[in-house]
């Protein structure tokens, strides 16, 4: 039986599946970890504001209103540039992906290319013993044959 000629890229191919696994769940991760930061940063903010809300209740001097002002602008800029991040760890996670899905579908085409090539080389492998079988009672018959006859 010949040895399956793929199976070196198949070897291949299924670690780089597994090491393509690996960056698709650090990056998903990492799209997780933003998203949590967006969170901490979301209830930052609204703790500001319910905090800015009493004391301008109270009364404020301008200084303390531009300051909060400020920490308010800050605090939106953060805002954005955490969205940022999440977008940009989502398109990462969603490449990475993308990337191992493809790798797996080869992966398992290589698979089944083997699978066949087995079934194949089995069949031979049972035809070639039918003929050894078949070539061995033909002989007996022979020989048999030959001892009636005298």
């Amino acid at each position: 039986m010949k040895p399956f000629s793929l199976a070196r890229i198949l070897q291949l191919a299924e670690r780089r599946a597994e090491g393509l696994s690996r960056a698709v769940k650090l990056a998903h991760g990492i799209w997780l970890r933003t998203r949590g930061r967006q969170v901490q940063l979301a209830t930052l903010r609204d703790a500001h504001v319910a905090q800015l809300a009493s004391q301008l209740r109270d009364g404020v001097s301008a200084a303390q209103l531009q300051e909060m002002n400020r920490l308010q602008h800050a605090q939106a800029a953060e805002m954005l540039a955490a969205q940022a991040a999440i977008d940009a760890a989502h398109r990462d996670w969603q490449a990475r992906l993308a990337e191992w899905i493809q790798v797996e579908q080869r992966v398992k085409a290589l698979r089944l290319l083997e699978q066949r090539h087995r079934a194949q080389a089995a069949i031979q492998q049972r035809r070639s013993e039918q003929r050894e079988h078949d070539e061995l009672v033909e002989l007996t018959h022979h020989q048999n044959d030959g001892r009636w006859a005298r």
